[in-house]
């Protein structure tokens, strides 16, 4: 059996009692085991150092989705619609995703994972899409394999490239992309506007979207292939850091 690649998974802090529990769905570990990869979970550390030796260890860095992010990091006060927050939470995520993106690691988030990716890069966030007319719900009252609406791509893209131009994407946030990080476009849309992916402009795999593709991967194929391609972009970053470090194994 070939060796799969090891994928660090940042951590969410549940929070049921009075000590937090590091974790993460086993939607987001399973996709990744099913594409090819081998995911552990990162705990959750202010140690930059202990961070980027977790990093060493691995092809990429999978961020998932979860509670809101704290909007002091962007620079705005709180909507009075805001969720959860956990301004720990955030710090060590962010200081994963700079250190991820130093090296030039594949990184990959998944709805607030795309969240916190734009504003740890220099964007920020739409805090609460609210009730504007001319959107709509982006909360489906049904289960996750099931997409709610349609996204249109752009062509020039990785997302164009996996899924076409129209594809169906699931739903399950109430915060979304506001102004976009330097160096990354937007390369799909929900039909009311909502940036539903980016990617970085210089070609590096480095990429989030606002749906759950874990959670339709048994049915949408495209979805798991871009699990595939997260870990098919970790394999190779991981075995250009190895030559570079003299090691073939």
């Amino acid at each position: 059996m070939a060796e799969r690649t090891l994928i660090a998974v940042a951590c969410n802090l549940d929070c049921p009692g009075t000590t937090p529990i590091v974790g993460v769905y086993n939607s987001y570990t399973g996709a990744l085991t099913e594409a090819g990869g081998a995911p552990f979970v990162v705990p959750d550390s202010t140690d930059e150092a202990l961070l980027a030796q977790y990093l060493d260890m691995a092809g990429g860095l999978f961020v998932p989705g979860g509670i809101d992010v704290w909007p002091m990091l962007y620079g705005q006060g709180p909507d009075a619609k805001l969720g959860r927050l956990d301004p720990g939470l955030d710090l060590y995520q962010i200081a994963l995703i700079k250190l991820a993106r130093a090296r030039r690691m594949p990184v990959f988030g998944v709805c607030r994972g795309v969240q916190i990716m734009n504003v740890a890069l220099g964007g920020t966030l739409i805090q609460h899409l609210g009730n504007d007319p001319i959107r709509f719900g982006h909360q489906q009252n049904m289960p996750g394999r099931w997409p709610s609406h349609e996204a249109t791509a752009e062509k020039d893209s990785l997302v164009g490239a996996l899924f076409g131009e129209k594809f169906s994407v699931n739903s399950f946030h109430h915060q979304a992309l506001d102004a976009l990080a330097p160096g990354f476009r937007a390369t799909a849309w929900a039909p009311d506007g909502v940036i539903e992916a980016f990617e970085a402009e210089d070609g590096s795999f480095c990429m989030g979207v606002q749906w759950h593709p874990e959670r339709m991967i048994h049915d949408f194929p495209a979805d798991l292939n871009l699990f595939r391609r997260f870990v098919e972009e970790a394999a190779k970053y991981r075995a250009v850091r190895r030559r570079a470090n003299g090691n073939e194994n």
